[in-house]
């Protein structure tokens, strides 16, 4: 009766000690309401699965997207020599329709962006940023300046680039999917007022990119 009773006793201290979690409890926690912060993992860009540890790792496998129209797939990570900076970095494969394009980490892990890309004469790009990462405010508006090159052999030229990514809204309900997040990216030359691109993107956890506009 006696080794009944202290069992009754560990089973219960251990119900109380590791409760049940939610399956977005990784999601909440990351997100801080009082200060209006996020912690934005690269899992959510992805769409993989995550565990919660802050910490920007790079998942391994084949991820596609859930934007409605013509979604891309993240291939990787693998390794890759730079050919104009001659670095031997860790990239995604993201190909859609035709479109091929490299993503790697910028050196201070606050955004992943682009390194190739086939459209528009891209050679390669140094330190983009494209999506955020790491902690992030509410309404927080980042300038990003690197390099990209165009053309080949004697025709390649460098251009000063620069991009503006700012959180429109760090947690919200999207499509009935909770925790989604809402980042405008907007890329120009550095020394030219005018646009090249501006987009919208919303993210949700385990399905990374549901819109793009």
């Amino acid at each position: 009766m006696r080794h009944m009773l202290v069992a009754s006793m560990i089973c219960v201290c251990a119900v109380i000690t590791y409760p049940a979690h939610a399956a977005d409890d990784v999601w909440s926690a990351s997100y801080d309401a009082a200060a209006q912060t996020r912690y934005i993992p690269l899992e959510l860009i992805l769409g993989a699965r995550w565990d919660g540890k802050r910490e920007i790792a790079m998942p391994e496998g084949s991820f596609t997207e859930n934007a409605e129209r013509n979604p891309s797939t993240w291939r990787g990570p693998t390794t890759w020599l730079h050919p104009d900076t001659g670095a031997t970095l860790l990239v995604y494969d993201r190909g859609r329709r035709g479109v091929g394009q490299k993503f790697a980490l910028r050196s201070d892990n606050t955004a992943i962006g682009r390194v190739a890309d086939s459209r528009y004469g891209i050679s390669s790009c140094d330190q983009e940023a494209k999506y955020p990462l790491g902690v992030w405010k509410q309404g927080e508006t980042r300038e990003f300046r690197y390099r990209c090159w165009y053309g080949s052999g004697e025709a390649k030229r460098l251009r000063a680039t620069s991009s503006l990514i700012t959180i429109e809204q760090i947690d919200f309900e999207f499509a009935g999917v909770r925790h989604a997040l809402q980042v405008r990216w907007i890329l120009k030359e550095t020394d030219n007022p005018r646009e090249i691109d501006n987009r919208v993107y919303v993210f949700a956890p385990d399905r990374g990119a549901v819109s793009v506009r």
